[in-house]
């Protein structure tokens, strides 16, 4: 059955003042569907790096500044879907500093 709405998950977010630049510290709660839309938005002074598993690197984000990530863009065909897991865990560290880092993603309902 086809899924004609986006339904937006809960805002999650971190005080940057609490991150680590050598440990992988979540940022709120596993994502409750597939995501369709991803954006990470850092709002502290410092740059941070995001992990999609707590193991590698996957995005850098300069202080500031947002990541937004489409991922129906990577389907390869009108068939197949491209989303990020139910349950995934966003993943940040970099040096603690002031204000916060932000996740808000959308997903089919």
């Amino acid at each position: 059955m086809t899924k004609e709405f986006i339904v937006p998950m809960e805002l999650q977010s971190i005080d940057s003042a609490t991150i680590d630049p050598a440990l992988w510290t979540a940022i709120g709660n596993p994502v409750e569907e597939a995501l369709s839309l991803i954006k990470i938005t850092n709002a502290s002074d410092e740059d941070i790096i995001i992990s999609y598993d707590g193991i590698r690197e996957h995005e850098y984000i300069v202080s500031g500044k947002k990541s937004v990530t489409y991922f129906q863009f990577n389907e390869r065909n009108d068939c197949d879907t491209a989303l990020l897991a139910k349950n995934t865990v966003i993943y940040v560290k970099g040096t603690a500093g002031t204000g916060y880092i932000f996740v808000a993603g959308y997903y089919n309902g």
